[in-house]
């Protein structure tokens, strides 16, 4: 049976693919290195001998002397240990390695045996596994988003069903009202004036109803030519509805110029119906002579743009980069559908959102639309 002597053994180990370092046992002092050792590190074994961890060692915390002799000791006391270690080169090449330190008993002297191996590879693949998942876990919450989103559109639909026959039978009956008060000489204008208002109401409500409906089915666009600045007009007298209970103060600034935009009329109206009563309803802790809300249209470097502003509490900065996303909401038993609905129904109609704080208080939350033939 063959044996190899002495030297085939040492010839073996220096032909090993695998970076060996000897150390002493006692002293942790470099004693020995193989070639292949020495070729990733770029040392003569005579440059390398006196070297200390720092002088061939990445500069971070983790890999601190301290760390690297405390490893090196507890290998010592129980035959083995592993660590990640990364070695510096002479050229400054940092080397991502996992390092194996074996205790090994010599004729004469205790030593032990670090070999290394270059994991930098394996690492980045770990990483990209690591982001990949990452990838995959958004995915899926995407994808239950949109599952809930699809559902909340289909119940929609039901909603909107079955809402509409009972809004014509109450504009029946309302109507049926002011034709018996219209035949009375003595009927109070008032009387008139609340169920009038009350006919405007169910309108509006049953042409939003229609609008969601089309809008989740996807049935075709409605779209016209429509000035943003009436848009804005049309709006008031609602949003007035809302403020007065809540003694919020109201100021509408139109664009002096006409705004003309190609978009539906009742979502985009919503839209400028939601940020306004959630500007009314931030402020309703407020003292009264804070309570300020002002709307705005300009025309911004060739788009329309519609800016509604509070004095309220700012937007938190937890929520700065959620707040448009759909089931995030800041507010105490909120879904979080209505800023999402907004942003859906401003990018459908190829437009922006965006939401800011104002100094010293307050927030103030934009949307802008192409100009027609701009």
């Amino acid at each position: 049976m063959y044996q190899p002597n002495h030297h085939d053994f040492q010839t073996l180990i220096e032909a090993m693919p695998i970076c060996t370092i000897l150390h002493d046992a006692q002293s942790k002092d470099i004693l020995w290195a193989n070639t292949a050792a020495l070729s990733a590190l770029g040392f003569t074994l005579e440059e390398l001998i006196p070297l200390k961890a720092p002088d061939m060692t990445r500069d971070a915390p983790k890999y601190k002397r301290s760390i690297g002799l405390r490893w090196l000791e507890r290998a010592a006391r129980s035959g083995q240990r592993t660590i990640e270690w990364c070695y510096r080169s002479k050229a400054g090449v940092e080397i991502l390695s996992e390092a194996v330190a074996t205790l090994v008993h010599l004729d004469g002297r205790d030593v032990l045996m670090v070999q290394f191996r270059d994991i930098s590879r394996e690492d980045k693949v770990k990483r990209d596994l690591i982001h990949a998942e990452e990838a995959r876990r958004v995915s899926e919450q995407q994808l239950e988003y949109l599952a809930r989103y699809n559902a909340m559109g289909e119940m929609a639909v039901a909603i909107a069903h079955e809402l509409s026959q009972p809004l014509a039978a109450t504009r029946n009956f309302i109507e049926g009202a002011l034709i018996r008060l219209g035949d009375t000489h003595s009927a109070d204008q008032g009387v008139h004036w609340g169920l009038q208002s009350a006919v405007r109401q169910v309108e509006h409500a049953s042409t939003i109803i229609k609008s969601v409906r089309d809008y989740v089915v996807k049935l075709e666009q409605s779209a016209e030519r429509v000035d943003l600045n009436e848009l804005l007009h049309e709006t008031q007298y609602f949003i007035s509805l809302r403020a007065e209970p809540s003694q919020v103060r109201l100021e509408i600034t139109p664009s002096a110029e006409p705004l003309m935009v190609h978009c539906e009329r009742v979502l985009i109206g919503q839209v400028i119906l939601n940020l306004a009563f959630n500007g009314i309803e931030e402020m309703s802790g407020l003292p009264v002579e804070r309570r300020v809300l002002r709307l705005r249209a300009c025309r911004d470097d060739g788009v329309a743009r519609l800016s509604v502003e509070d004095c309220g509490r700012g937007i938190q900065a937890v929520a700065q980069e959620k707040i448009f996303d759909g089931f995030f909401s800041s507010k105490v038993g909120g879904n979080g559908i209505g800023l999402a609905l907004c942003k859906n129904i401003i990018g459908r109609h190829h437009g922006d959102i965006w939401a800011q704080n104002l100094e010293p208080c307050g927030a103030v939350f934009s949307f802008s639309l192409p100009l027609v033939g701009v």
